[in-house]
């Protein structure tokens, strides 16, 4: 899609770009974070895409000084409202028109049975994010809650991610799951007929022994005083494409990652380094030895979403999430779990994002809501209803306290 174009009718102003821009912006500022806690040997593998329209689902809802911090993470200006672009954003992401290259992208609320969310927000996740809606009974059951969301979650990913909530994640407090899911899966534009049997050093050194495709061919390469990088698209007209960016050490390695810079994701970007963008490079015969692998990654990424500029969407003192409800609602946490396969074929990649809202204190009642408060003298009925007898019936005029059943 041109960058010079905007989608869809709910903004004149917001491009696509500013879509994709902004998870750049999220891997910059949340992948470091992720990686000072992750050990030398820890696979970390996340979403940009995911993490952003989780979050996204809750910037609807989203109201005051959380709003700002969201959209700040996010890249999405008030004023122009790339939220409103998702759903065709999706739309043109997932039109692949190619048989060899699937992706798709689906969004979903579970919301209690308890409480009431205002027709706008839903009205809005259904528009602008194409977001389903279903009413759980998280505290009364919480196990068909949990059954529920999974079940979404390995549908969406062909049962590459099985789960994404516990049982126990579950209580009377539980207000919502905003839950985002992406599936793809692409075959190489030229498969790795090739392979040899190698050594991989880890990061902390150790050595295996992994089996490595291989192929001798023409593709886009750089070789710089850092490492070397490598694309290698999918398809028929490599739309698609993955990179890998090999670094010369463990050292290098941590700089990039301690460094991220959103802008390095795109060449285009006025001030880029361009580090993580190949598009530019010219077609070189090398030999390439990529392992055929399988890497998964599944964690709460709250404390690096604190850590990244978003405190108040998780504090009872500050969360404002009335766009959503009338209830004093905060962000419990954010799970994000991804999976990757890659082989002599192609490769298959999924990732979800759970952001969990709960109540917070007392739930704020609705004032249009009936309200009995039997606090005086008061006239009560003990009948059968079958037979029309009327059993007792009196007056409580001074109850008496008494212990509970034993």
């Amino acid at each position: 899609m041109p960058n010079n174009e905007a989608v869809g009718t709910g903004s004149t102003h917001a491009l696509p770009y500013d879509i994709t821009a902004g998870q750049a912006r999220l891997a910059e500022r949340v992948y470091p974070k992720l990686a000072a806690n992750a050990e030398p040997n820890d696979n970390l593998f996340i979403s940009p895409l995911s993490l952003t329209e989780g979050l996204g689902l809750a910037v609807l809802g989203a109201r005051g000084e959380t709003e700002d911090e969201l959209r700040d993470l996010l890249g999405w200006s008030g004023a122009t409202r790339p939220e409103l672009l998702i759903a065709d954003y999706d739309r043109f992401l997932t039109d692949t028109n190619d048989k060899k290259v699937a992706l798709s992208i689906a969004n979903a609320l579970w919301l209690s049975d308890e409480l009431a969310f205002k027709d706008s927000y839903l009205v809005a996740a259904r528009n602008s994010f194409g977001a389903t809606a279903d009413r759980l009974d998280f505290g009364g059951n919480p196990d068909a809650s949990a059954q529920q969301i999974n079940g979404w979650v390995a549908n969406q990913k062909r049962d590459r991610i099985k789960k994404i909530v516990e049982l126990s994640d579950f209580n009377e407090q539980t207000a919502a799951v905003l839950t985002n899911a992406v599936w793809f899966k692409a075959d190489w534009s030229v498969p790795f007929e090739d392979g040899t049997t190698g050594e991989f050093t880890g990061g902390d050194g150790s050595k295996k022994t992994i089996y490595m495709m291989e192929r001798i061919a023409p593709m886009q390469y750089r070789e710089t005083r850092e490492g070397q990088a490598v694309a290698l698209p999918y398809g028929r007209d490599g739309r698609y494409v993955m990179e890998v960016f090999l670094p010369k050490n463990s050292t290098i390695l941590r700089k990039w990652e301690v460094g991220l810079r959103a802008d390095s994701f795109s060449i285009a970007e006025q001030g880029s380094d361009g580090r993580f963008d190949l598009s530019a490079e010219q077609q070189t015969t090398i030999l390439l030895r990529l392992p055929r692998f399988e890497a998964r990654f599944e964690k709460s990424v709250k404390p690096a979403l604190i850590a990244a500029g978003i405190p108040c969407a998780f504090s009872e003192s500050c969360a404002d999430f009335t766009g959503m409800a009338n209830a004093p609602l905060k962000i419990d946490d954010v799970a994000h779990a991804t999976i990757l396969r890659v082989d002599e074929k192609g490769t298959e990649a999924a990732a979800v994002t759970a952001v969990k809202i709960v109540v917070t204190g007392s739930r704020r009642i609705d004032s249009e809501i009936p309200q009995m408060i039997v606090n005086r003298p008061f006239l009560l009925t003990i009948r059968d209803r079958a037979s029309g007898a009327l059993i007792f019936f009196g007056r409580i005029a001074d109850p008496s306290p008494v212990e509970s059943a034993k």
